[in-house]
């Protein structure tokens, strides 16, 4: 029956946040023909409603990936990423874990896939540009793809920063509950970013311009990729 009631509720969302009058009818009269076909009150759609509304409410816990855990850029690249869509972060046993709601942890994710595959795309173009004829062995084109993506991440960073600073975005971002959370359990300590040593001022400094000028950030959160 909870598949059911998912497919109503799926149709009804579409219905009601269309702006073509055409689809949001279309979308309404099938929910409204799955209710009648298998005798879905609307009393128990909105019990079904209510109930997946608490549930995305609550504030849980999800292991990072062990790609972020293993690499120091990537695993700053999250943090930075779950601060600003309304999760956080702490270690235990030496492995990150996010804390937020569901779909914020999901949000989370998805953002920093995209802003990996940027890092990763803006990088190989810049390497290109600046690097590649000369004779640079594998150890040495890692460091620079490392500061490059360290600068990448504060200028996202900074981008953000800029946003809130510029709208109401700040009051968005922050989920009161999972502070209270974080008050109240037992974890090894909170992440605090440590200063990298860079040796490579330009290939940082491009690096960071690039993540100050990665466009459709916002975009992730509706899954658009």
């Amino acid at each position: 029956m909870n598949q059911i009631l998912e497919r109503i509720s799926k149709a009804l969302r579409l219905g009601n946040n269309n702006t073509n009058e055409h689809e949001a009818q279309s979308a309404i009269l099938a929910a409204q023909r799955l209710m009648a076909k298998y005798h879905v009150s609307e009393e128990d759609v909105n019990e079904f409603l209510n109930e997946n509304e608490k549930q995305d409410e609550q504030v849980i816990e999800e292991n990072a990936d062990n790609e972020m855990n293993n690499d120091k850029w990537k695993r700053r690249l999250m943090i930075t990423i779950a601060k600003n869509f309304r999760c956080d972060v702490f270690y235990r046993g030496g492995k990150l874990i996010l804390v937020g709601a569901k779909e914020d942890i999901l949000i989370s994710k998805r953002v920093y896939l995209y802003a990996k595959q940027a890092i990763l795309i803006s990088f190989k173009q810049f390497f290109k540009e600046n690097y590649e004829s000369y004779a640079v062995n594998s150890s040495m084109r890692n460091k620079y793809k490392r500061e490059f993506a360290l600068g990448f991440i504060k200028g996202l960073s900074e981008k953000f920063e800029e946003q809130k600073a510029d709208s109401e975005l700040s009051l968005v971002v922050v989920n009161p509950k999972v502070k209270d959370y974080l008050g109240n359990i037992n974890f090894s300590g909170v992440h605090h970013s440590r200063s990298s040593y860079i040796t490579d001022s330009y290939c940082y400094g491009q690096g960071k311009k690039a993540g100050k000028n990665l466009v459709d950030i916002d975009t992730r959160m509706e899954g658009i990729a």
